[in-house]
């Protein structure tokens, strides 16, 4: 089996897993929520390192340019999807939960499906992959936990809530095959453009739906802005560890 698909199938495994692990901690015990703030403030200092500390120079030096646009598109594309489509949880802590519906699994689903895209264009670049599935597999976790809350709010089906999880994290091992697919053999400028894109949507991603977590609570606020930095540190440090 060609080593590349390979990887894409223990990477996908992984994530599947990472993502049902998410839910199960919800749904089989109640964990304080300083601890999923935490995991989150790392989780977002981890998606920064990856953009800023890899993923951009990589496309840097790919395209041989600006990467501006792509990153801007990157962004945007996510912001205005989650922004004016997308049917979102209020993040605040006193806020009551808004109602989820089919066009919220939708946008979930291919919110992890541009992830997916991310992942793929890493396979591309080999020296991303290890770290770019690091980055996804941390966003994962929380991810698939909140989905989970929001649906034991609305007092859905266990199985229900564990099918829905699946789905949503499945979405991202299909972004990377479709990239891998129909982008196996490209230029050395449209996978600059890729990974910077790519790197577009960790910006956002880490921005508006992570770093909120590391400022908003009045406790625990040094905590989470060290555990925050601690994530950026350990991509700093994977420079010369990933190749």
């Amino acid at each position: 089996m060609d080593p590349t698909i390979t990887k894409v199938l223990l990477y996908s495994i992984a994530i599947l897993a990472i993502a049902l692990a998410g839910a199960s901690i919800l749904l089989v015990s109640r964990w304080q929520r300083r601890t999923i703030r935490l995991f989150i403030s790392f989780g977002a200092g981890v998606l920064l390192g990856a953009a800023f500390l890899h993923m951009i120079p990589e496309a840097a030096h790919l395209i041989q340019g600006g990467v501006g646009p792509p990153m801007l598109l990157g962004f945007l594309s996510l912001f205005i999807f989650e922004k004016f489509i997308m049917v979102h949880a209020c993040e605040a802590e006193d806020c009551e939960y808004h109602t989820v519906g089919v066009s919220a699994m939708i946008g979930l689903s291919l919110h992890s499906m541009v992830t997916g895209i991310a992942l793929g264009a890493s396979m591309i670049a080999p020296q991303l992959s290890l770290m770019v599935f690091f980055a996804v597999a941390l966003h994962k976790f929380p991810e698939s936990f909140s989905l989970a809350s929001i649906l034991a709010h609305e007092n859905v089906s266990r199985s229900k809530i564990f099918a829905g999880v699946l789905w949503v994290a499945a979405m991202v091992p299909v972004g990377a095959i479709l990239t891998l697919v129909f982008l196996h053999s490209v230029s050395n400028r449209t996978l600059g453009w890729l990974i910077a894109f790519s790197a577009g949507t960790f910006l956002h991603i880490a921005a508006d739906d992570l770093l909120p977590e590391v400022h908003t609570s009045t406790m625990d606020r040094k905590s989470s802005l060290g555990i925050f930095l601690a994530g950026i540190v350990v991509m700093w440090f994977s420079q010369n560890i990933i190749a």
